[in-house]
């Protein structure tokens, strides 16, 4: 018998997920060990999700209005009784071991959120595409630090009561589309203990129309409103780290010509007191020391002079 304190609860927000909620289903019934409990917030789907998730004996909570994933997660984590949750993405999987994985540091009880590897591929093909493993010791020194520059996704197992007294998900429409690294950094900011562990435990499928690839100026805008939030959290703590990864995000928002957010995220790099970008070109770092503004504008130009393939098929901010 597993003791009620560490028993774990998958949770999968949903909508229109006929097609590809048997892939996540099936890889849950592949798991070495099993989920104490599955839940499915069926987010006013017009096709058969409900019936598919309730045939493999989830508990479905269906809503009749459209909401979003955060509030369905945040509303399944209320709801379950388990002291661990996983939150996964019904066109995700899940590698056969990641429950095991996951007891193993539940056991521990040495943290209350716990990283997995994540291994994108391509949904028509099911080619790999990329790895991405997580930094345990980098994580548990500085979680914040370790969020901002690093955008970590659905990847992780959460204590239940610590996930829920931090907040959540930020439900704000100002940051759906950016809601894990806004989750994630809320929690490093409630003190939350962060650890990762290296196993490549979750696969996420790429393609072209998903709530991210799908809406690219979206997520860049929402990562802005996110280090705002951060930058408003905790004053010039973490100005290098929120500065550069502002003068990244620049540089992407530059791309989409959505130069309303250009200009938004260098004046809030500056009033941080980050001045010199130290990632970027030489050049940019120089020109950046006369007109921030003006650095990016003229690097973007050069791109679309002299490199257009760089900007192909990208859309232009609305």
């Amino acid at each position: 018998m597993i003791d009620a304190a560490g028993t774990l609860a998958l949770c999968i927000p949903a909508r229109n997920a006929a097609r590809h909620l048997p892939r996540l289903l099936d890889s849950v019934r592949r798991q070495t060990r099993p989920f104490d409990e599955v839940w499915l917030y069926d987010d006013a789907s017009t096709d058969d999700t409900g019936a598919i998730a309730g045939a493999f004996s989830t508990t479905v909570v269906r809503s009749d209005v459209n909401t979003g994933p955060s509030p369905g997660k945040n509303l399944l984590a209320q709801k379950t009784t388990a002291s661990w949750v996983h939150f996964h993405d019904a066109d995700e999987a899940l590698q056969p071991e990641f429950v095991a994985r996951a007891r193993t540091w539940i056991a521990r009880d040495q943290a209350d959120v716990v990283l997995f590897g994540t291994e994108d591929r391509d949904d028509a093909t099911a080619q790999r595409l990329l790895t991405r493993q997580w930094d345990d010791a980098e994580a548990a020194r500085d979680a914040v630090a370790y969020c901002i520059a690093n955008t970590v996704t659905n990847c992780g197992i959460y204590r239940r009561r610590a996930f829920l007294d931090a907040g959540g998900f930020d439900s704000n429409d100002d940051t759906k589309y950016n809601e894990d690294q806004a989750m994630h950094l809320r929690l490093a900011l409630a003190g939350l203990r962060f650890r990762a562990d290296d196993y490549v435990g979750v696969v996420v499928y790429r393609r072209g129309q998903s709530m991210s690839s799908g809406h690219p100026i979206e997520c860049a805008r929402a990562q802005y409103q996110v280090l705002a939030n951060t930058a408003r959290a905790t004053g010039t703590r973490y100005a290098t780290q929120i500065g550069g990864r502002l003068w990244q995000l620049a540089g992407v928002l530059a791309g989409f010509r959505d130069w309303d957010h250009v200009r938004r995220c260098l004046d809030l790099a500056q009033r941080l007191g980050y001045a010199d970008p130290h990632d970027e070109h030489p050049a940019v770092r120089l020109a950046a020391h006369v007109s921030p503004f003006g650095a990016i504008a003229v690097r973007e130009a050069f791109i679309r002079a002299f490199k257009p393939r760089l900007r192909r098929n990208y859309p232009i901010a609305g």
